[in-house]
Formats: C-alpha cells, structure tokens, sequence
C-alpha cells in the first residue's frame, strides 16, 4: 500500500524559497532555503533540445529573462548562457536534496515516446526519499501508473477543466493518489466529492490571508510567496 502520509505533513513551496532577486527560483540555492526552513519542495520539471531534464517552471525564457526562447527549441549549454543564473538539472537537485525534505515533481511538459517519463523514472527508482508525481497530462499519468504503479501520482486540476461534475467522473478513469486544486476555482462540495477517493492539495498560496482562508478545506497548501507568510508557529 503506498503510504501518502507525507503529503499532508509539512507545506510545500512551489520553486523552492525564492526573491528572483538575489535567490532565483528552481535553484539549488532556493532548495537549500527550503530545507533550512524545513519546508517541503514542489520540482518543476522541464525539458531542452537535447533531451536535459531540468528544474526549470515555464516553457520559455520570457517571464525570467524577457526573451522568447522556448526552453524545447535550445540546449542545456544555451539555456545556462541565456540565464542570469545557474539552471539546476533533475540530476545535481535530486543529489542536492538527497531524502532531507519531501518532494513533488511537477512534470510542465510531454515528450516525444515518453522520453521525460521513462529518463525521471530511471532517476526516481533509487532515489532514498519521499516523493511524488504531479501533471496536467493524462498520458504522463498513465504511463507511471502502467510502468511504475508503485510511485505515488497525482493529476492537476485547473479552471480549464471547470472542475465540473462530468470531469470529476471522467478523472475517476485515471488513477491518482492526490489532485492539486487551483484555490481560486475551488468548491467547498466538490472539493468534498473529491476527497472521498483522494488526497486534495490547493494551490497556490501567496499570502497570509488566503493561508488561513483555506488551510482547513485542503488536506495540504503549496506556497509560492513564503516571504508573505507570518512565520507563526501555527504556521511551522
């Protein structure tokens, strides 16, 4: 039976702890912050023209270094060249984290044959530590849960879906351990039928006052902005 309990356990901050200033996101240095302050980590997994899987949120360079790049179409070499900083691989943040803190995979793209998932799941399967797959994509889901059932899996829920009804029971045709709910289309009876078959995680958390709005109606929050949390002990 595979054991979810570590879902619920601590928070999770999505990219690490971060400013894009002096600490980037997805960074080795915005994980070492997270496992300083004992936080769990939300992995966002990409991947570059010669098939490098990096730690790295958007499919292209213009959020964080206003350029037009599509993180697909250029190399791991050119990625680093392009960034005002370092671009961790999969490879040196999962030696980085090494079991000290919990972690989410976030798959942010598809490949070709299921190269991504077939290449993570080789880095996972002697990995010493809690972990678990996060993805909006339904073949990305499938293919763990027919090749590797053993790992923990869990499906996004975005307003694109509407989380209507008929989606709710369509998704029951896709096994998950856990669903991540974007806070801002939540409904508290949904969120109810879904918590009858599975764990519900919601995202994201940027500020103090929805932490306390919906800390009792997931079973777990990511955080994106944990500068704006009141670091209470409640909180810890």
């Amino acid at each position: 039976m595979k054991d979810t309990n570590f879902l619920k356990t601590n928070l999770f901050v999505n990219k690490g702890i971060y400013d894009n200033q002096i600490t980037y996101e997805n960074t080795i240095e915005s994980f070492k912050e997270a496992i300083k302050n004992k936080y769990s980590i939300i992995l966002s997994v990409n991947l570059t023209k010669d098939n490098i899987i990096i730690v790295y949120y958007d499919n292209d360079l213009t959020r964080l270094m206003n350029l037009k790049d599509k993180i697909n179409s250029i190399t791991y070499e050119e990625l680093n060249y392009l960034c005002s900083y370092h671009v961790p691989t999969l490879e040196e943040t999962l030696k980085l984290i090494n079991g000290e803190t919990e972690i989410i995979l976030d798959i942010r793209t598809t490949s070709h044959k299921y190269y991504l998932e077939k290449i993570l799941a080789f880095y996972l399967d002697n990995y010493q530590g809690s972990f678990g797959i996060l993805s909006k994509f339904a073949k990305s889901i499938n293919w763990f849960n027919k090749n590797r059932p053993n790992f923990i899996v869990g499906e996004v829920l975005t307003k694109k879906s509407n989380l209507s009804l008929n989606n709710i029971i369509a998704n029951c045709c896709i096994h998950t351990d856990f669903k991540s709910i974007n806070i801002n289309y939540y409904d508290i009876y949904k969120i109810k039928k879904i918590k009858e078959d599975s764990l519900v995680l919601g995202y994201l958390i940027d500020d103090q006052e929805k932490y306390l709005v919906y800390k009792d109606i997931f079973d777990n929050l990511f955080i994106d902005n944990v500068y704006e949390l009141q670091m209470t002990e409640e909180i810890l």
